[in-house]
């Protein structure tokens, strides 16, 4: 779907640096004053920072392209939100990598305990903060999927005091009701604790964070996010003023407007509204023509703060749908 038509009916572009098919400038000449705020990525899946960067990847022909995109947008008067992967770094990955219960690594995914990676990131919001933006967005949080991490130090660490061995696998989990559930939350802990340190660092820095929630019907909506992804949203909800609910990104099927998956689809919404008790906006993957009418439904019905939308998929889209439904 053209940029244009997006934007003129109230969508949020998501900048990919690396993809745009035009130069900034001549976009901004196509769609005139219709664009009022925008998203850029500040660092690609493969790790590539657009930014000058210690930490993370760098490009000399590209480290630049973040800031002169934003210094242009805020120039003519649009609000430019940064959007970065939290556990999701292919390059980063090398070292700080995640492990599958059968003890597959998994490509790009991050081991969300590690705290050397942890250090890492907090850096990575350090240099994001010198560009002009004015808020991060966080996408990718969480565990890769229910079956990880088992890597030796989440193994280790959980063992500790419980009398398990630490070569446990999610089979083990699985057998014990007691001890998977206290899986469950030794996990949500993790992702709570690591979220305070992130909230801490935005606010020293002057950013506001926006949470992304990944609402796919692959892990029952809201009430799968603890076990597939440890992520308690009512949990983490006072870190946040603000959340992004990302619709079916799994899925990438919208139910057509007046069905019965159409109104779950909507109430699924309203319940993180309802459990974060905290502003909303939407986000999407690129909508096709007959995708943006149900988006710009639940936009309404759920009063969000607006649909915030990717112009093309990302080459690891496949990877991280097959790994982030993954189920028991």
């Amino acid at each position: 779907m053209e940029i244009k038509e997006l934007v003129y009916n109230g969508a949020i572009p998501i900048f990919d640096l690396s993809k745009l098919e035009k130069p900034i400038e001549e976009l901004l000449l196509q769609i005139g004053g219709a664009l009022t705020e925008v998203a850029v990525l500040l660092k690609g899946a493969d790790g590539q920072a657009y930014y000058p960067s210690v930490v993370s990847l760098q490009n000399e022909k590209l480290k630049e392209l973040g800031p002169k995109t934003i210094d242009l947008l805020r120039d003519v008067n649009i609000k430019v939100k940064g959007l970065i992967y939290v556990h999701y770094d292919e390059y980063l990955s090398e070292e700080y990598g995640t492990v599958e219960s059968g003890g597959r690594r998994t490509e790009g995914f991050i081991c969300p305990i590690n705290e050397a990676y942890q250090e890492q990131f907090l850096k990575i919001l350090e240099e994001v903060s010198q560009t002009e933006i004015d808020d991060i967005i966080l996408l990718l949080t969480g565990y890769a999927s229910a079956l990880h991490c088992f890597c030796e130090n989440c193994r280790v660490t959980f063992s500790m005091d419980r009398k398990m061995p630490v070569n446990f696998n999610f089979s083990l989990l699985q057998g014990d009701k007691e001890l998977y559930n206290e899986w469950i939350e030794w996990r949500s802990e993790n992702i709570k604790a690591f979220l305070s340190k992130i909230t801490e660092k935005t606010k020293e820095l002057g950013l506001k964070p926006i949470f992304t929630v990944e609402l796919d019907p692959n892990f029952q909506f809201e009430e799968g996010l603890k076990p597939s992804l440890g992520i308690d949203i009512k949990s983490i909800a006072n870190f946040f003023e603000h959340f992004i609910v990302m619709v079916n990104p799994w899925e990438v099927i919208l139910p057509p407007v007046q069905s019965k998956s159409f109104k779950e689809l909507v109430q699924r919404v309203r319940n993180v509204k309802q459990q974060t008790n905290r502003n909303i906006s939407l986000m999407y993957w690129p909508p096709s023509g007959e995708e943006l009418k149900p988006l710009l439904t639940i936009n309404e019905e759920v009063k969000s703060k607006g649909l915030y939308v990717f112009l093309q998929y990302p080459d690891q889209f496949k990877n991280w749908r097959e790994t982030r439904i993954i189920t028991p």
